[in-house]
C-alpha cells in the first residue's frame, strides 16, 4: 500500500508552492546579479564619470540603507504581510536601478545606490518572511540550498557580463 506524502514531503516546487518558489528563485539571482555585476563595473564607472571619490560611497551607501530597508521591512511584514515589503522592495530597488543607470554623474551613481539599497533590504526580508510562512518547516534547508544556488548562474555569468558591457 502507497502513502500518500504530506505536504512536507513534497518539495519546493509542490502544487501551492511552486510559483512562490520560482518567485524567489528570481528575485534572489536578480539581486545576485546585480549585485555581482556592479561589483565588476563600478571601478570603469567611477573612472568614466571622475567620481572615483565616491566609489566608496556608492557601496557603503548601499549597504547602509539596505540594514534600514531590513530593520523596516520586519515590523511592516508583521503588520501587513510580506506582500507590501516587497511590492515597496522592487519600487525601491528598481527606481534606484534606473536612477544609477541614467546617471550622468558618479554623485547620481551613488544616490541611485542608496535607494536601490533600501529596495533591496526590504526585498531580503519580505522573502524569507513570505517563503517562510509558504514552505514547511522540514523543507527550509532545501529552501536555503535553493537560496544559495540562486547565486550561481549570476556568479558565473555576472562579471564577464558587466565587463563586456563596460
Amino acid at each position: 500500500m502507497h502513502d500518500t506524502p504530506s505536504p512536507d514531503d513534497r518539495g519546493l516546487f509542490a502544487p501551492g508552492r511552486a510559483s512562490a518558489s520560482v518567485g524567489a528563485l528570481a528575485l534572489i539571482s536578480l539581486l545576485a546579479f546585480e549585485a555581482l555585476a556592479v561589483a565588476t563595473a563600478m571601478p570603469a564607472v567611477a573612472d568614466a564619470l571622475g567620481g572615483l571619490s565616491l566609489y566608496a560611497l556608492s557601496f557603503g551607501g548601499m549597504v547602509a540603507t539596505s540594514a534600514l530597508g531590513m530593520v523596516w521591512a520586519g515590523p511592516l511584514c508583521d503588520r501587513r504581510g510580506p506582500w507590501r515589503a516587497t511590492v515597496l522592495g522592487l519600487v525601491f530597488f528598481t527606481a534606484g536601478l534606473l536612477l544609477a543607470g541614467g546617471a550622468g554623474s558618479m554623485a547620481g551613481v551613488a544616490a541611485g545606490r542608496v535607494v536601490q539599497g533600501l529596495g533591496s533590504g526590504l526585498l531580503g526580508v519580505a522573502l524569507y518572511v513570505g517563503m517562510g510562512r509558504v514552505v514547511p518547516p522540514a523543507l527550509h534547508p532545501r529552501l536555503f540550498a535553493l537560496f544559495a544556488a540562486a547565486w550561481v548562474l549570476p556568479g558565473l555569468v555576472g562579471p564577464a557580463l558587466a565587463a563586456a558591457l563596460v
